[in-house]
């Protein structure tokens, strides 16, 4: 491994970047004392990055042999930075870390272009076998875009980070040279029909959601429901970190004619060896019942486990009490294939009875005709 004491400019397709020195001080000082950059890059309160601490971080990111730091350039400016740090020769291992300074250019996937540039410098000019990285548990954005990179999830440790405010999880992640990541591998995306979108469920969600979510009928067969605004804070946040270990995948359901949230869904027990899932913790305001939003949401969904996930089977599940929502899975075109006894204890305490429909591979061109078939009516 090189030990030369600065780094050599790496380029991107829309992207530079070039060695960090003491003449950045001022951007890093900027960024650091900006409120959102230092909440999800750091889990920091809001407060001051001093000149100090800024020219600590620097030194810290760029010992010879062990470290080095980089700053993102695009569109002729500073944007942010990139860096390695903590390198084991044994073990041919580095940690990273990547940062876009400028919340306004947060979505336009500059981050994702400077890792990829990062990581192909490190595999291939430093040889690494091993990447790894660290990000606080809240910071769903960034950790989707380690996943699209290949970094898989490794661990979560809880409580890992301590705050001004308490503790947050600290998400443990990792890219090994020549690691097979799994073919079935559902990512967020954002799935467009006729009559709805569904796009990522995000935190920022939760007011919109408690809006389509807070009547009595949509929680009458499932336990707990939330309570306010802080209470489907705390449900969608359940689903983030569900997704984070590759379990669940939410998504919020918008109404294309008025562009109001009316509800969710999600892909649930995800199952990459067996090329399963299931579709379920669906619900819809009143105002979206008994209109295409449900049947072109379930059509979305399918089509794009079926046909871009390569997913073998997909399967629902409802309480036994719950007759409407038996009748509407079965109006899909799902088969009903078992009722699982006392299968799990609700938060009152009485046990479940749950019915389980599935949807094969051979039957989705039956079910795709016949839910497009309810469209066009």
């Amino acid at each position: 491994m090189s030990t030369a004491v600065a780094p050599p400019l790496l380029r991107g397709e829309r992207l530079a970047l070039r060695p960090m020195t003491f003449d950045d001080l001022p951007h890093l000082m900027r960024w650091g004392s900006d409120p959102e950059f230092r909440r999800y890059q750091w889990a920091r309160e809001p407060g001051r990055f001093e000149e100090d601490d800024a020219r600590r971080w620097i030194e810290r990111m760029s010992r010879p042999g062990d470290s080095a730091c980089w700053i993102i350039e695009y569109a002729g400016r500073a944007v942010g930075f990139a860096n390695y740090r903590n390198y084991h020769p044994k073990g041919r291992s580095a940690e990273i870390g990547i940062g876009i300074g400028e919340p306004g250019l947060w979505g336009k996937h500059l981050g994702r272009e400077a890792l990829g540039v990062l990581v192909r410098y490190l595999f291939d000019e430093l040889q690494l076998h091993r990447i790894g990285l660290s990000v606080v548990g809240f910071n769903d954005r960034a950790i989707w875009m380690y996943k699209a990179l290949g970094f898989e999830v490794e661990g979560i440790e809880r409580d890992g980070v301590g705050t001004d405010d308490g503790f947050v999880d600290d998400v443990k992640m990792g890219l090994v040279a020549g690691r097979k990541r799994p073919d079935f591998d559902p990512r967020p995306a954002t799935l467009e029909g006729a009559h709805v979108r569904l796009v990522p469920l995000r935190m920022e969600h939760a007011p919109a959601l408690f809006e389509a979510g807070d009547e009595d009928d949509i929680w009458l067969f499932v336990q707990p429901r939330p309570r306010g605004v802080d209470g489907y804070a705390r449900y969608i946040r359940w689903a983030l970190d569900q997704a984070i270990v590759g379990q669940q995948l939410p998504f919020a359901v918008i109404r294309k004619r008025d562009g109001v949230l009316v509800g969710t869904t999600r892909y649930a027990h995800i199952d990459p060896p067996n090329r399963t899932l299931e579709i379920g913790y669906t619900f819809y305001g009143k105002g979206a019942r008994r209109t295409p939003v449900n049947t072109e949401s379930k059509l979305l969904l399918l089509r794009h486990a079926f046909e871009t996930l390569g997913a073998n089977r997909v399967w629902l599940q409802t309480d036994k009490r719950n007759e409407p929502s038996q009748n509407a899975i079965a109006r899909l075109g799902a088969q009903k294939e078992a009722e699982l006894r006392n299968e799990r204890v609700l938060p009152d305490g009485r046990l479940r009875t749950s019915v389980v429909f599935g949807i094969t591979r051979d039957d989705w061109p039956s079910v795709q005709t016949r839910l497009l078939s309810y469209l066009e009516r």
